[in-house]
């Protein structure tokens, strides 16, 4: 799965754990990372990176909705 990843989280999250993160082809050297989801993902760590990434592509006023949940 590839995620749009905060500014300087990229690097941080590849090399904290390789297994995990990879730099996605194409949109890797925008900051988006790639979450590798076979095997025995941590659902709860994928549930948030997707919140978050959500977080940094929406419109101000969905991007408000989501920090209320």
């Amino acid at each position: 799965m590839w995620l749009p990843a905060p500014l300087g989280e990229q690097e941080s999250m590849i090399f904290l754990d390789p297994a995990r993160f990879f730099r996605p082809p194409y949109v890797g050297q925008r900051g988006w990372v790639g979450v590798r989801i076979d095997g025995r993902p941590d659902w709860a760590v994928v549930t948030t990176l997707v919140k978050q990434a959500y977080r940094e592509v929406a419109p101000p006023r969905l991007r408000a909705a989501v920090a209320a949940e």
